[in-house]
């Protein structure tokens, strides 16, 4: 991802995080007529979201399912061979089949 797409997508993230957190205070302040309570609330909650997108996002999490890092070990965006790859070197047995192990 460029530079570009990194900055946009962290901006995007950071607006969207308080956008929706100054949304929920809002609207539960006029709900339950306790101005500004849930705003301060929810505005802080939002820039907590906002901060942690940020950190998964330049740490690499949230690429993976389940905010797990990728474990590809340098590997390339593939990971490494498995056992059923076709062109997985295991052991260096090159050009083995599991039918002649």
């Amino acid at each position: 991802m460029s530079g570009v797409g990194w900055g946009l997508r962290i901006g995007v993230e950071m607006v969207s995080a308080l956008v929706v957190g100054v949304g929920i205070g809002l609207g539960l302040d006029w709900w339950l007529d306790t101005k500004p309570w849930f705003l301060v609330v929810f505005f802080l909650l939002g820039s907590a979201a906002a901060m942690l997108n940020v950190y998964r996002a330049t740490m690499g999490y949230g690429l993976a399912v389940g905010y797990k890092k990728p474990e590809d070990g340098g590997h390339g965006p593939e990971g490494p061979a498995q056992d059923g790859d076709i062109n997985a070197d295991s052991e260096g047995e090159s050009g083995s089949t599991e039918g002649e192990r």
